[in-house]
């Protein structure tokens, strides 16, 4: 398993990115629960980390797509592509990428 931020750094509403595998992966903290998203819009292909989380929801900076970051659905445009999400394990205060 891939350590991918520790809990003590994530305050609830806030999120951070980090690299694994190859890709860049936003981790944050949402509703009470962690979650990680690949920080690329399907839209524009542009870095969800410039955009903004707003209670479950992480809005893209370009054009306001917003996306659930625990299920990865698109909120704001019905039947559009959804956002990439990672399963994760919390354990021992780290968040990690489930393999």
């Amino acid at each position: 398993m891939k350590l991918l931020a520790s809990t003590a750094d994530i305050n609830e509403g806030e999120f951070t990115t980090t690299a694994a595998n190859g890709q860049d992966i936003i981790v944050g903290k949402a509703d009470g629960r962690y979650f990680a998203v690949h920080d690329l819009c399907p839209h524009a292909f542009v870095p969800l980390n410039q955009g903004y989380l707003e209670e479950c929801q992480i809005s893209c900076p370009w054009h306001g797509f917003t996306f659930d970051v625990h299920s990865g659905k698109c909120t704001s445009w019905e039947d559009f592509d959804g956002l990439e999400t990672f399963p994760i394990e919390i354990k021992n205060g780290g968040i990690y990428l489930a393999e």
